[in-house]
């Protein structure tokens, strides 16, 4: 998910955060702030275990205070979303719209599509295979969204195509032209577009199918390379990012691991099970208060969570998350039970975002925020209402982002676990929320939200397998 006017990295690895965050860059990643370099005091658990040595329970309230009983606001009911052919038509609307559509030509972008005149690369529609979507992540994660659609959908009105686009795209020369970018590029989407380029490959290289097969032929080169260097990426990570946004630890792991579920690669599978233990085993009590975050697209408590249920014995996983997470029905995990979208920012149309953004200038008293501000206000229209518009778009990604998560946590306790039913109603209310509003942020949105959308889908139907 992007924004037009991020600051520019020269380690670019095409993951941009709405105007306004603070760029950190030390993994190629403009945008969001590292929490993987934040102190230890910002680490989960952490700041309640410091809360409650001064006397002070999770929500900050005086020990000795009377509790005051929370009665938490129930679950909206509703049916659990369903990978329907009329449902599939819909998600598959961004990524067919999108995929050929040239990435624009922004000020963060050099290199990729564009030589340093920003003039483009003659012969790039052959040459490469993810120039579409407006970024490149987000060409790879629309890829696999029609990949996957048509793999779990084959009759689907648009499969032949999907197969025309992704034939296209998909080539021997256009793979070449890839790992030739890749190859000299090391940082380039690290780690967001990597695990989703493992995925797509996974996809293909596991569909019984004579063109997929063709397909993941042309990919393999490219997917090892990227393979290889998650490896050591994660080797050599110090700390793991907390985010909710492309560096994503958690989320990192999580879906490369779905990835060697479809295509082996043993090596890279214990790593990844090796990190997410060496960083998430010993937390507890996560700060679900402090979300979301204003550029959050995922849920970093339930990214953790989702991605131990998968790499713990479920003996083991029980009491992790009974420790990890609060009780559902508490004040604590309100945040996670409330849409994102409900929040001021995001119940205001895109006149009253771009007015306040303009007031928040002007009233601004730090020279760095007042700077950055200032930037937004003088831009043309257009580009501040895409501003509002992808900011919104993360709030949107956000609804499928938790349903997903919440609902591998369910798969991975007993079916007796009360919290089991409860947090499947949980996953059906932000994914109805989610396909509500999915095109709700224009361009901002349709171009990325889709893949969030299927994967959530995805792990619905997996619960109606035997």
């Amino acid at each position: 998910p992007p924004t037009p006017a991020a600051t520019a990295d020269p380690a670019d690895d095409g993951s941009v955060e709405p105007t306004g965050i603070t760029p950190n860059t030390e993994d190629g990643n403009p945008g969001d702030p590292d929490p993987g370099d934040a102190t230890p005091g910002e680490w989960p658990g952490l700041r309640n275990r410091l809360r409650a040595a001064a006397g002070a329970d999770r929500g900050g309230t005086p020990a000795s205070a009377e509790a005051t009983r929370y009665v938490p606001t129930p679950i909206p009911a509703g049916p659990s979303p369903s990978l329907d052919r009329e449902t599939a038509l819909t998600v598959l609307a961004g990524p067919l719209s999108c995929i050929d559509r040239p990435q624009p030509i922004p000020a963060n972008r050099t290199g990729y599509l564009d030589v340093v005149t920003y003039t483009r690369r003659p012969g790039f529609e052959q040459d490469l295979a993810f120039y579409g979507c407006w970024d490149w992540h987000s060409a790879v994660n629309s890829m696999w969204t029609m990949v996957r659609a048509a793999k779990e959908m084959p009759d689907i009105p648009v499969a032949a195509l999907i197969r025309e686009k992704v034939g296209f795209h998909i080539t021997a020369r256009s793979m070449q032209g890839e790992l030739e970018y890749l190859a000299a590029n090391p940082t380039f989407e690290r780690p967001y577009g990597w695990v989703w380029l493992l995925l797509l490959h996974a996809e293909l290289a596991s569909w019984n199918d004579p063109q997929a097969e063709a397909w993941a032929e042309h990919m393999e080169p490219a997917a090892d390379l990227v393979a290889e260097r998650l490896e050591e990426y994660l080797e050599g990570l110090r700390r793991a990012v907390r985010s909710g946004t492309h560096r994503s630890t958690a989320f990192t792991l999580s879906m490369a691991l779905r990835a060697t579920t479809m295509y082996p690669r043993r090596g890279l599978e214990t790593v990844l099970r090796d990190t997410a233990v060496r960083f998430f085993a010993d937390d507890d009590d996560c700060d679900v208060e402090d979300e979301p975050g204003r550029s959050d697209f995922l849920s970093p408590c339930l990214e953790e969570a989702a991605v131990m249920a998968e790499v713990m014995d479920r003996d083991e996983f029980v009491p992790w998350l009974d420790s990890f997470l609060p009780h559902m029905d508490s004040a604590d995990f309100a945040p996670l039970r409330t849409s994102a979208l409900t929040d001021s920012t995001a119940n205001m149309d895109l006149e009253q975002m771009i007015e306040t953004i303009g007031r928040l200038a002007e009233g601004s008293s730090d020279a760095s925020t007042l700077a950055r501000l200032r930037q937004i206000t003088t831009v043309s229209l257009s580009d501040t209402t895409y501003a509002a518009r992808a900011r919104r778009s993360h709030l949107i990604g956000l609804a499928f982002g938790r349903a997903d998560a919440i609902l591998r946590i369910a798969a991975a306790l007993p079916v007796t676990d009360p919290r089991v039913e409860k947090l499947r109603n949980l996953a059906a209310y932000h994914g109805r929320t989610g396909l509500e509003t999915m095109f709700d942020a224009d361009y901002a949105g349709s171009h990325w939200i889709s893949s969030f959308a299927l994967k959530y889908l995805v792990e619905v139907a997996k619960e109606s397998e035997p």
